[in-house]
Parts: C-alpha cells; structure tokens; sequence
C-alpha cells in the first residue's frame, strides 16, 4: 500500500479521500492536513480519519507517510511540491500542476533529481468521452481518416464564483483565476489525451454585456494546431450553459467517412454515405468499473510503483498547463504562440 497524506481537505480533498476508498486497493490514507483547525476536526470525524496534522511540516515528517496529494490553492502547489520532495515524499498534485511552466519545470526538474514521482490529479483525461475519442481518433471507426475537429466546453455563471472555502478559485488577488486556467486546463488535458500534441495555441477574449467579471475572461476561442497539422477550433467559456444542455457542447471529430459528435453524456455517428443513410441517434458509453476520480488515484500508484503509461503525469500536465499560459499569452499580443518557441522542448 502506497501511505498517502491528504493536504487540504477542501472538496478536492474529500473527493481524493473517497475515490481512494472506491479504488480500495493499492493506496491508502494515512493521514490529513488543514490549517483550519476547526474545519480539519470535523472533516476528520466525519471522514472516520484518525491521524491530523495542523502543520504541512508535521506531515511531512511523518515516517509513515509515502506520498503527498496536494489538494491547496494553486498558488501554492509549486513550493509545497518542492518542500515534499526535499522530504523524499512522492507528490500528487490537483491541477493545474502550477501557475507557470516555469514553476512546473521547477518541480519536474526537483523530482527527477530526488529520485521521487511527480504526478497530476487530472480527472478528464479519465472520463468515458476521453477513452471513447481517444479510441476513434487511433482507430478510425465510424469516421475514417481525420480532417479537423471542435470544441465547446463551459458553461453559465455571469459571476463566476464559488461559495465558502471554494471563493478564492475566482479570485485573482487570493490566487483564483478565470474560466480558462480554472476550467480550461482540464479540457488542455483531455484534448491533448486524445488528439495528441498542440504545437500552436492562437486565442481572443470576448465578455458578453451580460458577464458581470471585469477582472477575468468571460469566453476564449480560437483555434489550436497540432504536431500533425491537425486544426482544432474551441471555445471554452463561463457564458454559455453547456452543463445543462445534454446535446449542446462537447466535441463534433470530422473524418473523410463520417463525423461524431460527443460530449459528457454521450454521443452520436454521423455517416456520409448516401442520401438515405439513417438518422444519427443517441448512444451511451460502456459504464466503466470505476468512477474517472478512482482511476486517476490508481494510475498514481500505478506511477509510483513504476507504470510510466500513465496519463497525467507531470510532464504531460506541464504540456497542458504552456497550452493555457500561451492562450493567455496570445490574447494580450494579437499573435499565435509556438509551443516549441516559446516553451523550448517539453
């Protein structure tokens, strides 16, 4: 078993704390930290967790702790990550893995040297939409060969925020940052799982009158190319309510035979043979074993143990989190960034 201590045990941290229970194997709770005193002792009564610390130090130095799941701020993920593993403690980080690729590259270079693993909470890439695309886009089923594909992801929050302990994932003076790093990060990684690497991110800003945040984007879009020439068109945004709308948002993958569409409920196949081809209809992924929070804990201890298959690991998640700082990027320049200029080799 793989001793994991839980630091921050806000909503990502319950959540860690009860995928890790429905995986029920190869890892294991060993302790949990919170600098909110009060807070950690109802959370830990009410998780049936006897071992707290209100000190990230005291976790740390905690003989029978293996790992750290940082589940903090984003802010503060790169220098809790580095003081992990100066420890020798192997490190799960929630996304994104940090603010910058700079800071990202910090912690890669820090856990490479101290012979530990780095590894990312990154849910999407887990989810039966990323498993069912990843498999058309390799095989070519339903669709043939690949042309171009888009995306719309999101959905409506004209203020954008979040209540209680949550507050400050929206807001930029305590670390919070807009629907692009908060929400797009998780659709960088999942896009990346299935198409494959993006070599060139070109993105504007747009606000609705209605958006009530002048201090963050409202909607991004753009296009993103891939190593393979392939273009992807997205729109990722909190204006739209993708979220309660089961057919609108999600993925439209184009081929030279057919098209799908796809989001998180489902999917349907478009054929492009004949004009009385019959009319698309709705179909449900297979229901996989595990909820996409479960594998994810799996596939760490899976790393740890020496598995480098494993999807999100921190150098993949660097690659998601330069597509987010770059989209940034271009949308205060005008310009398309180049990964591999910008970024150097990843």
């Amino acid at each position: 078993m793989l001793r994991v201590a839980i630091i921050g045990v806000g909503w990502a941290g319950e959540r860690q704390i009860q995928a890790i229970g429905e995986l029920n194997r190869k890892i294991s709770v060993q302790c949990i930290m919170d600098n909110d005193a009060e807070f950690l002792r109802a959370k830990a009564a009410e998780l049936g967790i006897e071992r707290t610390y209100a000190e990230y130090s005291a976790a740390l130095n905690d003989p029978e702790v293996d790992a750290v799941s940082i589940c903090t701020p984003h802010g503060l993920h790169c220098e809790m990550a580095l003081q992990a593993i100066a420890a020798g403690k192997h490190v799960l980080v929630e996304k994104p893995i940090a603010l910058t690729v700079e800071d990202a590259t910090r912690m890669i270079e820090a856990a490479e040297e101290a012979g530990v693993k780095l590894y990312v909470a990154e849910n999407l890439a887990y989810a039966p939409l990323a498993h069912f695309l990843r498999g058309i886009v390799a095989t070519g089923e339903h669709i043939g060969e690949l042309v171009g594909a888009s995306l719309e992801a999101g959905f409506r929050a004209p203020n954008f925020g979040y209540a209680g302990r949550r507050a400050w994932l929206t807001e930029p003076q305590h670390g919070g940052t807009g629907t692009w790093m908060l929400h797009g990060i998780h659709t960088m990684a999942q896009l990346r799982y299935i198409f494959g690497e993006v070599e060139t991110v070109y993105l504007q800003e747009h606000r609705a009158a209605s958006f009530q945040r002048p201090d963050i984007e409202g909607t991004m879009s753009g296009l993103l190319t891939l190593r393979s020439g392939l273009h992807i068109r997205i729109l990722q945004t909190c204006e739209v309510p993708f979220g309660q709308q089961q057919r609108l948002g999600g993925y439209t993958v184009y081929g030279d035979c057919g098209a799908i569409r796809a989001n998180n409920f489902g999917y349907e196949v478009f054929s492009y043979e004949g004009d009385g081809a019959a009319a698309p209809t709705w179909n449900d992924y297979p229901k996989p074993a595990l909820s996409e929070y479960a594998q994810e804990i799996e596939a760490f201890a899976d790393y740890v143990a020496g598995d480098d298959s494993a999807p999100t690991s921190g150098r993949s998640e660097r690659r998601s989190l330069a597509i987010v700082q770059a989209g940034y990027e271009s949308m205060r320049t005008g310009a398309a960034v180049k990964l591999s200029e910008r970024f150097g080799e990843m």
